[in-house]
């Protein structure tokens, strides 16, 4: 039961992950610099960035003591976009015209997030290894 809550929880924060980089996507283009989110860039940040890691590492908590490979798998999933979209924005220029020691420090906590998510998948996948282990180790029951 918790392996699936904790699986339901890192599928929501990847479709919220999801949709706001596709907002992000369709705000660098829009000549108004406006996604189709009606939100601006602080709440939008917090509401699906901020909100898609919560749940994530909640979903870890959840299911760290239990067999569930889909969850270390989903948590390297959600870092590597959060890291990924922040490696975008980047290249592509669109925080050059902005105070540039707020956007550093947004761009380092936000890229510290998706690296904790990508730590907790490697966690998990080292708690599962040991979980198989002793279930190899316990003496067939009669």
């Amino acid at each position: 039961m918790a392996r699936r809550v904790a699986t339901g929880l890192l599928i929501a924060s990847l479709i919220l992950l999801l949709v706001y980089g596709a907002d992000v996507a369709v705000a660098s283009f829009s000549p108004q610099r406006q996604g189709f989110l009606p939100f601006d860039e602080a709440i939008r940040g917090g509401a699906f960035g901020g909100g898609a890691v919560i749940m994530s590492i909640i979903a870890f908590v959840i299911a760290r003591k239990e067999y569930s490979p889909i969850v270390s798998a989903l948590l390297f999933v959600n870092g590597g976009l959060i890291i990924a979209g922040m490696i975008a924005l980047v290249a592509q220029g669109s925080v050059a015209s902005q105070d540039t020691s707020s956007v550093l420090r947004s761009i380092g906590s936000t890229i510290a997030m998706g690296a904790l998510l990508i730590g907790l998948g490697a966690w998990k996948l080292l708690a599962d290894r040991k979980i198989l282990a002793s279930w190899r180790k316990e003496p067939a029951q009669k």
